[in-house]
């Protein structure tokens, strides 16, 4: 029996690879664990920013409180007086 004979190196070539294979495959499993990880906490933390971002708008408009709407002085508004229809408020002077 030669040397080559006794030590079969396809065996232990084969053991080699599956080790080297199973170490890659779980790298890429833990690179898509931590990149599923970091897409999920950047998500969370966009999704409390705009949480805040809204409760501090709400609360700005608590404390400005209500503004008076602008009105286009171009637009003519009519409404229903006691004497009929006026436009933009103006209500006829009462004739005695």
């Amino acid at each position: 029996m030669t040397q080559t004979q006794a030590f079969q190196s396809h065996g232990l070539m084969a053991a080699m690879r599956a080790i080297l294979a199973a170490l890659i495959a779980g790298a890429v499993i833990a690179m898509g664990v931590l990149l599923a990880a970091f897409l999920t906490m950047a998500a969370l933390a966009v999704a409390a920013l705009s949480i805040a971002g809204a409760g501090a708008w709400w609360l700005y408009a608590k404390v400005r409180g209500r503004r008076p709407a602008r009105r286009d002085p171009n637009v003519l508004e009519a409404h229903r007086g006691p004497h009929g229809w006026t436009v933009d408020g103006d209500q006829p002077e009462e004739r005695q």
